[in-house]
């Protein structure tokens, strides 16, 4: 995992060299894990740094670093608890220009993004349980895509959708996947 985690940071070092632009933002997540019989969402946010790689007027690459919270209280078996999960991820995406009239610019981009469990608890009560020691794999790949527009080369709103290719579960016999949803925001330089 270290070695994944390395090549994603030295991609990003090495895109980042040759970069036209920078982005640095947040925003909104809802991230539902998606079984057979059952759908469990928590909200929350998310602060990523992009660089932005313009190959011609219209394609470009872009790849981040994305640090991403999800929790709040649920139903956890038979009691109300809390769950807490922290996220680190690699997204790379193709941005192609559909709208450019200087100020505004319009995008479509897609693309995949690698993510790692930093943390995952759910507490009841007074026991905590860690997520990753029995239920969830910290690993997961999703792909997607979603719309943006960049306003004066200052500004740039974004919104995404996500869907995990990977099984979530350490279960072999119990399968489920991750989909998310992102409304973002993130400034320019």
């Amino acid at each position: 995992m270290k070695k994944i985690l390395v090549a994603a940071i030295l991609l990003i070092g090495c895109i980042s060299a040759s970069a036209q632009s920078f982005g640095v933002g947040g925003g909104f997540i809802n991230s539902t894990t998606k079984s057979e019989n059952t759908s469990d969402a928590l909200n929350g946010g998310y602060v990523q740094a992009t660089a932005d790689l313009n190959l011609t007027s219209a394609f470009s690459v872009v790849a981040g670093l994305r640090y991403v919270y999800t929790g709040g209280n649920k139903d956890l078996l038979l009691w109300e608890g809390k769950v807490a999960n922290h996220t680190l991820g690699v997204p790379v995406f193709a941005k192609f220009n559909v709208f450019n009239n200087g100020d505004l610019k319009a995008f479509l981009f897609a693309g995949p993004t690698l993510y790692y469990g930093l943390s995952s608890k759910s507490k009841v009560g007074s026991a905590t349980v860690d997520n990753y020691d029995h239920t969830f794999k910290p690993l997961n790949v999703t792909v997607g895509g979603g719309i943006g527009l960049d306003a004066m080369e200052a500004v740039r709103f974004t919104i995404g959708y996500d869907y995990g290719v990977t099984n979530r579960y350490q279960s072999d016999n119990f399968k489920a996947n991750s989909a998310d949803i992102r409304f973002g925001v993130a400034f320019l330089f």
